[in-house]
């Protein structure tokens, strides 16, 4: 699924970042699989999610490439969330969400609980997931 694809299914990606943001979250973002920016927080600037978004994917190819390697999963197995924890600034989580196509990822500090965060996430992930498959196909011409 292309980022324009992504940006045409989720025109405003507030319904899913504003809940994230709500509980104390300091930046979330909405990504392509590619690295593309489909949404992100007020937060953070247009260079700061770009550049967040392209860290992120190649963040979820390496840790992909470094789960299969090292667990001897099959290399088509999902990640269900990869979380980054730095000791006195905190945590980067990311996940999935619409399969393998688009991610939510959020920043937050130690002052920010982090079942919290996880739990929040999943839900935002789990409605998006359902609403980019919910959304119909469109054929390339008329019907016959």
């Amino acid at each position: 699924m292309s980022q324009s694809t992504l940006s045409q299914q989720i025109p405003d990606p507030s319904w899913v970042l504003d809940p994230i943001i709500e509980i104390g979250v300091r930046h979330a973002l909405i990504l392509s699989a590619d690295g593309i920016v489909v949404g992100a927080s007020g937060s953070l600037g247009r260079d700061e999610s770009e550049g967040m978004a392209a860290m992120v994917s190649a963040l979820h190819g390496a840790a992909r490439a470094a789960a299969v390697v090292s667990l001897k999963a099959p290399e088509e197995t999902p990640i269900s969330t990869i979380t980054v924890q730095l000791d006195a600034s905190g945590t980067l989580m990311v996940m999935p969400a619409g399969g393998a196509n688009a991610f939510i990822a959020a920043s937050f500090g130690t002052d920010v609980p982090m079942n919290i965060v996880a739990h929040t996430l999943a839900r935002q992930a789990k409605n998006l997931g359902e609403a980019l498959m919910s959304v119909p196909t469109r054929s390339h011409g008329p019907a016959s």
